[in-house]
């Protein structure tokens, strides 16, 4: 790893996605981490040369916002919770590989 200060921030949005796992796993629906996770990763993404792929970005944006939402089914929102901590894991994938890979994107 590279101590640079952008690999350092990476990891900090990395932190925050993990808290924001850990949030819908203990299926605290109503928390604002992810919400404030994908502020931070849109800001880093756009600040930087960090490519997270644009299609799992921002449909994991919807699926957060989507899972604020109190009068969804029972089940459709463990699904909404299920698509939004998969692609909170995807995205933690893709930074952690930026940081301690070659510097590009898996995908």
């Amino acid at each position: 790893m590279d101590a640079t200060p952008l690999n350092v921030i990476a990891l900090l949005v990395v932190s925050l996605a993990a808290a924001a796992v850990i949030a819908l796993l203990r299926k605290h629906y109503d928390s604002n981490l992810p919400l404030l996770f994908y502020f931070a990763a849109i800001a880093l993404t756009t600040m930087s040369d960090r490519n997270v792929n644009p299609y799992l970005l921002y449909p994991g944006l919807a699926v957060a916002l989507l899972l604020r939402f109190e009068f969804l089914n029972k089940s459709f929102t463990k699904f909404i919770g299920f698509m939004a901590t998969v692609t909170l894991c995807g995205i933690i994938w893709v930074l952690l590989a930026e940081v301690f890979g070659d510097g590009t994107a898996p995908f």
